[in-house]
Formats: structure tokens, C-alpha cells, sequence
């Protein structure tokens, strides 16, 4: 079965800040269809360190928790396998986020840097089509 990855982002409280970047897997593509978002939030430390969550059941273009919802892309395709692992490559790139802010510095590496570590994973797997990355660099990062 076939189904569709979309990055999803979310306003942003001020026009300095980050949006709030997540995938969402759809198996129909109009604005209604009910997704399932991966994403990461803060660990509530205030360290800059985040957890993988998953919400199901969530309008693709509703307000996720507090955040407005501001726009989307369609990734691309994605088949069952990928549908399966995608939890996985999530857990692995926020272990690659968490790794960077406990190196680097509290909250450099932020859900948008989380989003295009998958994507670039799906891309190089060739689960994705080439170029996908490109334009998924180009979506609005600030309020």
C-alpha cells in the first residue's frame, strides 16, 4: 500500500524564532486526511535535548497542540517498508540531534535538522526521490 510523507511546519511565536518542523504519513492526499506525525519535542530539561514522539489520528493541516498549523509539502511516496521504519530512523537522528547540542552547544540542533536528517537518510536509500533533500532545505525555517 502506498502511502504519503509530508513535512508539516507550524508557526513560530516571534519572526526570530524556529517553526516547529514534522513529518506526517498520509494514505490520501487531500488537506482533511487524518496523519500520522512523527516529531520530537523538548525532554523538559531545558537542555536542548529532545524525544522522538508519535501522534496518530491528527488532521494534516490542523493545529497540532498549541501550534498553528502554517504549511506543508508533500515529501513523496513511501511504501509499507518505510511506513515501518520510519520510527526508527526517527530515534536514530534524535540521538544525532541530542549528540550535536551535548557537543556543540544548548538547542544549535533544533526539529529541522532532525527532519532533514531522515529525509537525507530516505534520499541516500534511494527511498526517496534524488533532489527531494533540496527542496525540502528550501521550506521556511523562521516565524
Amino acid at each position: 500500500m502506498v502511502a504519503y510523507l509530508w513535512l508539516v511546519w507550524y508557526q513560530a511565536c516571534t519572526k526570530a524564532s524556529p517553526k516547529h518542523w514534522a513529518l506526517a504519513v498520509t494514505y490520501e492526499l487531500h488537506e482533511r486526511a487524518y496523519a500520522t506525525f512523527y516529531e520530537i519535542v523538548g525532554d523538559g530539561t531545558g537542555m536542548g535535548q529532545f524525544l522522538p514522539t508519535v501522534v496518530r489520528r491528527v488532521h494534516l493541516t490542523g493545529t497540532h497542540g498549541h501550534q498553528l498549523y502554517d504549511g506543508k509539502m508533500l515529501v513523496g511516496e513511501i511504501n509499507d517498508s518505510v511506513l515501518g521504519a520510519l520510527e526508527m530512523y526517527g530515534e536514530t537522528a534524535v540521538e544525532l540531534v541530542n549528540s550535536h547540542n551535548r557537543k556543540r552547544g544548548l538547542g544549535e540542533s533544533n526539529c529541522q535538522d532532525w527532519a532533514i536528517i531522515i529525509i537525507r537518510s530516505l534520499e541516500d536509500s534511494l527511498l526517496l526521490p534524488r533532489g527531494t533533500l533540496a527542496k525540502v532545505e528550501r521550506c521556511p525555517r523562521f516565524g
